[in-house]
């Protein structure tokens, strides 16, 4: 027979396939979604979105279950700093994405000289 109700969301079936921990589910749940991420059972304040199928509820006490698909996974909606769940005394940081180029707005592509591009060929670029 099958399932009937929430019971299985992304999230649990995840989570059992993978023997991963709560808390480890939503560490990867919010490098996938680059939002904080919070698991079922922690007491956080805030607007929180289901991250398997979006359902939305402004959370003031333990985050439940998601009431239309079950997931244990929430994302943090809200602005500013991360918030702490009661009874952490910090926040659990997320491992830090490779550094990759520098972004800048509003840069020339036109070349800065007059000069013409010297092309050489026959260039060895290993020593």
């Amino acid at each position: 027979m099958g399932t009937s109700g929430p019971t299985r969301g992304p999230g649990k079936t995840a989570a059992k396939s993978k023997n991963l921990s709560p808390a480890q589910g939503a560490q990867q749940a919010e490098q996938r979604v680059g939002k904080p991420c919070y698991h079922v059972g922690q007491k956080v304040p805030g607007i929180f979105a289901c991250v398997a199928c979006q359902f939305r509820i402004n959370n003031r006490g333990v985050l439940p279950s998601c009431p239309d698909c079950g997931e244990i996974i929430w994302a943090y909606m809200g602005d500013g700093p991360r918030p702490i769940p009661e009874g952490e005394t910090a926040a659990p940081q997320a491992a830090e994405a490779p550094a990759g180029p520098a972004v800048e707005d509003n840069v020339s592509l036109e070349p800065t000289t007059q000069e013409p591009v010297k092309v050489e060929e026959g260039v060895k670029l290993e020593p």
